[in-house]
């Protein structure tokens, strides 16, 4: 057996342990069901179509998401104002790529009398998320043929491997198949393979699939165009094979016009649906949202902690390397540099840099093209020993970090979105964390030791309050927030001698219901003012520490700042939450590290 086929059955291995017992996604209710968020607005089309008939108004969207919540409120279509039917606001294209996946389903529903025949029960969901990763299969087992034609079969496995496993593909692969990105990566293997086939023996199939395919890419999602500059640019070494290459096109114009008209013909169907909905020819469904094409945020996308592609999927640092490679050493090199650089510049310079979530899954359709510099990189370095040993280091170590990225965005406790370069450096690889490395989350201050020299500076039992917030509890008061009771008193301490190094403020809380939504997790904040001018603010969110009907101490902690500073403020904010939450036993202390 070639070392390639056995590494693409250990991909086949582990992705499908991922998809059916790590975290089957058709399993989990709501927003984390396989048809679910965005994934749910690429398939709205065909329920839509085929079971309500009702895609302009979508007059079945309420009991939809009243009964299986797979967004909080209906995003998939808005309003066109001149019309005023529903459109969609994610092209059509997924929806092709789902539809026989949600014929089987509709069938088995229609015949079995155990689950309503509406689109987004249970079967629906399997069916979509196993058929979708089937697909998947089929882009890797392409991957491996296209890689095949130029590099050894060591170097191909090696490369199935670290995709599969080492990076974000897994996740996108197995779990949130019912997203765009594995889709694409398939499509984009299947027409580097076809693209190949032509250029050995052009023919109208050969023509019709390559045409066919990048239309479809364009309607999963526009940018995708790009995908034509493959068939248009393949065999180009340099500027001047370009000759070469217009007689070709020349030679074979017939067939490259059978191409385009195939893509025209499936990227038609959007503006078909467009102007039946709305009787428009074109419309931008994106609204507010777009490009920033003078300004790409590139270093957001690629290194922030909140998104990062890098940071979260370092293993793609390879075939960048390995870019800088094939510009002198590459095959077809003028169709895989230039995808390359104009897709991620395509990628970074969408507003929405961060895509929804972390590790740039924007970037995974386009792994196909970014394996060949990747092969390069691999071939090169495993023909010395100590490279050899080098590039497995550190193939292993982003692998692990993949690893553990995967698991902890699905079944770990450790947040891996919207996160600051404390906590990041914390828990990056750990597979358990504590109550202070989430205060990280939120404050970039966190004392770890002993603390020395220990002043108490304020008590406040808030037996004295007689604020609004108070609220008695046999022969205690205590201070609330909930619904109506948004903000505390506002309570202050003037700098004195005694503040040293640093502050510890504590309080007792009591929380009735956990609130979940982290943007209305009560703050427990504090201010270092000098004046009105604030020079200082440090805060953790509550609700990360405290579950329901718990009773907790949590304490906070920051550095003194060194500017001059004259007050320091304590209060809490409920973050217009309606939950409830108590607190009591206010108390600052000083001390050294």
């Amino acid at each position: 057996m070639k070392l390639s086929t056995l590494a693409l059955c250990i991909c086949y291995c582990v992705m499908a342990y991922t998809a059916f017992i790590f975290y089957p996604k058709w399993n989990h209710p709501k927003t984390e069901a396989t048809i679910s968020w965005d994934a749910s607005g690429y398939y709205m089309y065909l329920p839509a179509l085929f079971i309500y008939k009702d895609i302009k108004h979508c007059s079945f969207k309420d009991s939809i998401i009243a009964k299986y919540q797979p967004s909080p409120d209906f995003q998939q279509a808005f309003i066109h104002e001149k019309s005023g039917n529903y459109v969609m606001k994610y092209s059509s294209g997924q929806a092709i790529v789902m539809l026989p996946f949600f014929a089987l389903a509709h069938a088995y529903c229609s015949l079995n009398p155990n689950y309503p025949a509406d689109g987004f029960s249970f079967p629906y969901q399997v069916f979509i998320g196993v058929g979708l990763f089937l697909f998947s299969l089929l882009g890797l087992f392409v991957l491996r043929k296209v890689l095949l034609f130029y590099f050894k079969d060591s170097t191909v496995a090696i490369l199935l491997l670290c995709y599969a496993i080492g990076s974000n593909y897994l996740n996108y692969s197995s779990i949130d198949q019912a997203m765009t990105h594995s889709s694409l990566f398939t499509i984009y293997c299947l027409i580097l393979y076809f693209t190949i086939l032509f250029h050995k023996n052009p023919s109208f199939n050969s023509a019709l699939m390559i045409g066919s395919l990048v239309g479809l890419a364009t309607l999963i999602r526009p940018p995708e165009l790009i995908s034509a500059l493959i068939p248009i640019l393949w065999t180009i070494e340099s500027p001047k094979e370009i000759p070469n290459k217009v007689n070709f096109i020349r030679q074979n114009l017939l067939k490259y016009l059978v191409m385009a008209g195939a893509a025209i013909i499936i990227v038609s169907i959007q503006i078909i649906y467009w102007k039946y909905v709305a009787n428009e020819w074109f419309i931008y469904s994106y609204q507010e949202q777009g490009f920033s094409w003078l300004h790409p945020h590139v270093f957001s996308y690629t290194l922030s902690y909140k998104c990062g592609w890098l940071r979260y999927c370092p293993m793609m640092i390879l075939p960048l390397i390995g870019l800088i490679l094939y510009i002198k050493s590459g095959v077809n090199k003028v169709a895989i540099i230039s995808f390359s650089l104009i897709n991620f510049y395509i990628v970074t310079a969408w507003d929405i840099w961060d895509y929804g979530g972390p590790a740039g899954r924007a970037m995974v359709q386009s792994y196909p093209i970014l394996a060949f510099p990747f092969c390069l990189l691999i071939e090169k370095m495993t023909k010395i020993k100590w490279t050899s040993i080098v590039l497995a280091i550190f193939i292993l170590l982003f692998g692990y970090v993949n690893i553990w990225w995967t698991y902890h965005a699905h079944a770990g406790n450790t947040q891996i979105t919207d996160l600051t370069e404390e906590y990041y450096w914390k828990v990056v690889g750990r597979w358990t964390e504590s109550d202070e490395d989430k205060k990280l989350l939120d404050n970039p201050h966190a004392f770890d030791g002993f603390p020395k020299n220990v002043v108490t500076l304020y008590n406040n039992s808030f037996d004295q309050d007689s604020s609004q917030n108070v609220v008695k509890e046999t022969d205690n008061q205590l201070i609330r927030l909930n619904r109506d009771l948004q903000f505390t008193s506002i309570y202050k301490i003037n700098n004195n001698p005694k503040f040293k190094k640093w502050v510890r403020v504590s309080a007792d809380f009591r929380c009735t219901l956990k609130e979940w939504d982290t943007w209305k997790q009560a703050q427990f904040i504090l201010k270092f003012n000098n004046g009105n001018e604030v020079i200082q603010t440090n805060l953790i969110r509550i609700h990360r520490f405290i579950d329901n009907g718990q009773y907790k101490n949590i304490y906070l902690d920051a550095i003194v700042p060194k500017d001059y500073w004259d007050t320091l403020h304590i209060l809490f904010w409920n973050a217009d939450s309606d939950k409830e939450l108590f607190i009591d036993n206010l108390k600052v202390q000083s001390f050294d590290d």
